[in-house]
């Protein structure tokens, strides 16, 4: 069931002070924690998440609290690539591997991934913008930006995954 603007409205001004709270105290970054309360709304907006209306808080708190840790996994996976990615690194304590795996990596980036989300990967892991930035800059929605990212990295672990 999708919600409507105002049912959602009412949402945002009844919990939005204590889901932002929940979100920089999970992930230390105000920025960040902006993105992942908006996700929430919007995933409600879309219909993408059905909400009871008789425990919205401890639902949109889960909920917000379920995309903080989806956001530190991937800054841990980020971390890794960067360093792969970044011609400056240092060789990882992994092994001699790291230049052939790092060759890889660029090769499954700009070979296998489609042009917008590449361009959306290096904006976001290798250029450090926010989600709204690259949104800005790439001229699509936040949401999208997310789930070009989200598809991005699952492509790539899935492919180190196999090919170890």
């Amino acid at each position: 069931m999708t919600m409507t603007k105002s049912e959602l409205e009412i949402l945002f001004k009844t919990h939005y002070a204590a889901m932002y709270r929940l979100a920089v105290s999970l992930l230390y970054d105000a920025d960040e924690a902006r993105d992942v309360v908006s996700d929430v709304f919007a995933s409600l907006l879309d219909g993408g998440l059905a909400i009871r209306s008789d425990n919205a808080q401890g639902f949109l708190l889960t909920c917000v609290r379920n995309g903080c840790i989806n956001v530190i996994r991937h800054k841990q996976m980020r971390e890794r690539f960067i360093k792969l990615y970044s011609t400056k690194a240092e060789p990882l304590a992994d092994g001699p591997d790291d230049s052939m795996m790092l060759a890889e990596l660029r090769n499954y980036i700009n070979n296998h991934l489609p042009p917008l989300s590449r361009r959306i990967f290096t904006l976001r892991y290798l250029q450090d913008m926010t989600c709204q930035q690259v949104a800005d800059a790439v001229g699509v929605s936040r949401v999208t930006v997310h789930h070009h990212l989200s598809q991005s990295l699952e492509k790539i672990n899935a492919y180190f995954t196999n090919n170890k």
